[in-house]
């Protein structure tokens, strides 16, 4: 189904978190996405990430199963799409998937298959395995919000766009759906180093692998939980007077440790 796309400030609703602060923080991000040139749009299920996936795809590695609606139950439910568009194209993408665990880790979903397929005994490739040592993984469950998708084109990407990408990831998780934990992915390399002081330094742990499949990969877990997810925000509104705070370091994210 085609994703429909609107006005991030006339899509988003404000379900959980701190109502007024969270109003304030979404006006905030579209002012600095539209200083850029930038016109943020918002949208439910995987459709139009898939399109602009297969657009790309000199800029872009092909996108995983856990996107793929003939294989995974990802659905208009349970994702919301983002998409930064100039001149009307598409220049940065991200999505954000919810996942209920109330009996289950990510550990158990994720070496399961069940984290990306729908029936993993049938569409998993034969030999395809994914493995979780990272310890956290075995301790994340409940209500649990995976961001990924993301994108951006390349006359963008010396914009500061992770910063924009992860601050609409934590607030809009926060916003709709409040999770017990918000979890990432960074492929192990040099992007860690790159992307991790642009994240705010989240915890993070090595040890999430695919083995076979549609593709061969390490990656690091980061995560964070609603009160990280809401001090980030609170900690990055400007006020009328007030310089941009949102690389400052907070102790307190910054000592985070795995979840117990």
């Amino acid at each position: 189904m085609p994703t429909v796309l609107r006005p991030l400030l006339d899509a988003i609703e404000i379900n959980h978190g701190p109502r007024i602060e969270l109003g304030r923080y979404f006006l905030q991000l579209a002012e600095e996405a539209r200083q850029i040139g930038i016109s943020l749009h918002m949208g439910r299920g995987s459709g139009r990430l898939n399109e602009v996936n297969k657009r790309n795809q000199d800029t872009w590695k092909p996108l995983g199963p856990v996107y793929d609606p003939s294989v995974s139950s990802i659905d208009e439910g349970n994702s919301i799409y983002i998409e930064g568009q100039c001149e009307g194209e598409p220049v940065l993408t991200l999505i954000l998937r919810r996942y209920d665990w109330p009996q289950s880790t990510l550990r158990e979903e994720w070496e399961s298959g069940r984290f990306a397929y729908r029936d993993p005994d049938i569409q998993m490739d034969p030999g395809e395995r994914w493995i979780a040592e990272a310890p956290a993984a075995g301790e994340i469950s409940g209500r649990v919000v995976f961001v990924g998708g993301l994108w951006s084109h390349p006359t963008f990407r010396r914009k500061q766009l992770p910063v924009l990408s992860i601050a609409l990831m934590r607030s809009i998780s926060l916003a709709t759906w409040r999770p017990d934990f918000a979890i990432g992915m960074i492929e192990t390399g040099p992007m860690t180093r790159a992307l991790l002081p642009l994240y705010g330094y989240p915890p993070i742990q090595p040890g999430m692998m695919i083995v076979g499949g549609w593709r061969t990969f390490e990656s690091n877990l980061i995560w964070e939980t609603p009160n990280m997810l809401t001090e980030h925000v609170l900690n990055s509104l400007i006020g009328p007077d007030q310089p941009d705070q949102r690389n400052r370091r907070d102790e307190g994210i910054r000592r985070a440790r795995a979840p117990r």
